[in-house]
């Protein structure tokens, strides 16, 4: 008897044990109990960048085109591609016959190019003055050529196309209306600079005058309108972004450029990011075979005009290879944490448990800014200073349960600890 009753007894307290067990340490108990955590790391503030790397062409920051439009009247031209020429300088010789009538049409270019100046100008102060009192929108076309004609329409005819790079904002405010304005306000002075240059020489030796300092580019005397494109020399760099990639990039973005032949590595800013297709050109077809990537949509290249915020003075040409780096997201005094760290996550939204000064595991939403490197750059959730832990079965714990955690070890630098001298040894084992 003595037997059942032992394996009875023993049989009671095995299930006793268990069914505690159970209650205790079961996934659905609800009693109190401290989690080991392994994973765990404290909080701080650091900065945080999320770069886009991009394939670069060194271009011009800006582009003059001098046009003619009769074939009669360039009696020489003085200057082939990459002379470098000055403003001033004389790039062909003209026909004595036609300066009389062409003076006559320059003098018409000049008072319309004045009367649009000072139309532009007024723009200008309108749209600066709506902005200040953020009242009211105005806008400016940035069309870049004006002719003139003489009354017989048939004599030939000098226009001035300036291209140049102005931060005009993706969200179209008042900073895009006033950047068109200031854009199509240098065009103007710059044809106005070579309508002067044509009426102050003398009326016995007429010449085409640039109106720039610059490079020539290309003259092109075969086929009507003939025309000299001046490059300034001033070097910018120009690259496309993708179809994916145009909502990420901004105006004044930080970039940095490094190129063969550059000392060191120059930081600039996106001066532009077109907001329309990038037009067939020597730049497009360059940069189609520099970063030879599959696009769904052929139209998908937008321009992106990138300005050094130095002067380059090292000796590249233009068309040379560049790599840039657009910083595209940043964060200053910023939380980073793994990204498997967060659960639930929705975008840009997600949860993660942090240690309450309690010592308790409780659940906390978290925004993130962006990705970079595996890590998640919190903008809400986890602040410096707080710890932030990890563990798999904290999420299946309805509540915040008390957890513990392994003792930090800090491991000796092995690079500091075979510089030290011996000596500092033998007077740390005789201190002790």
């Amino acid at each position: 008897m003595n037997k059942f009753f032992f394996i009875g007894l023993s049989v009671a307290i095995s299930a006793f044990i268990a069914a505690n067990a159970l209650l205790m340490f079961g996934e659905k108990s609800i009693l109190v109990k401290d989690v080991y955590i392994s994973e765990y790391q404290r909080a701080f503030g650091s900065e945080y960048q999320e770069n886009m790397p991009k394939e670069a062409i060194t271009a011009p920051l800006g582009t003059t085109q001098i046009y003619v439009q009769d074939s009669e009247a360039i009696e020489q031209w003085l200057v082939k591609e990459g002379d470098p020429v000055q403003a001033g300088s004389e790039l062909a010789l003209l026909n004595e016959a036609e300066t009389e009538e062409q003076r006559s049409i320059w003098e018409s270019e000049r008072s319309a190019l004045e009367s649009e100046k000072s139309e532009v100008q007024s723009s200008l102060r309108d749209l600066e003055s709506a902005r200040s009192s953020n009242d009211g929108s105005a806008s400016e076309s940035n069309a870049d050529r004006s002719t003139g004609t003489n009354g017989d329409g048939d004599t030939i005819e000098f226009n001035v196309d300036l291209q140049v790079g102005v931060e005009v904002p993706q969200d179209g405010s008042y900073a895009a209306g006033i950047a068109q304005a200031e854009q199509r306000l240098a065009a103007i002075e710059s044809q106005l600079a070579v309508v002067n240059a044509q009426l102050d020489q003398r009326l016995s030796n007429p010449a085409l005058i640039s109106p720039v300092d610059g490079v020539v580019a290309k003259v092109n005397g075969d086929s009507l309108p003939l025309s000299i494109e001046i490059y300034s020399n001033d070097k910018s760099f120009i690259t496309y972004a993708f179809e994916d990639e145009w909502q990420d990039i901004a105006v004044q973005d930080r970039v940095m450029v490094q190129a063969e032949g550059m000392a060191q590595a120059v930081a600039g800013t996106v001066l532009a990011v077109s907001p329309v297709p990038a037009e067939d050109s020597r730049w497009l077809d360059a940069y189609r075979a520099l970063e030879p990537t599959e696009q769904p949509n052929p139209l998908a290249f937008y321009e992106v005009r990138i300005m050094p915020d130095q002067p380059i003075e090292d000796n590249l040409p233009f068309g040379h290879k560049a790599n840039a780096q657009i910083t595209v997201n940043e964060a200053q005094d910023a939380v980073a944490l793994p990204e498997p760290w967060l659960f639930d996550r929705n975008e840009q939204a997600g949860f993660v448990h942090k240690l309450s000064p309690e010592g308790y595991a409780i659940k906390v939403p978290a925004t993130v800014s962006f990705d970079t490197g595996g890590k998640a750059v919190l903008t809400e959730g986890v602040i410096p200073g707080e710890v932030a832990v990890e563990e798999d079965r904290l999420r299946r714990i309805e509540a915040s349960p008390a957890v513990f955690v392994p003792f930090p070890i800090v491991r000796p630098d092995f690079e500091l600890a075979k510089n030290t001298n011996w000596r500092v040894y033998v007077e740390y084992l005789l201190a002790r």
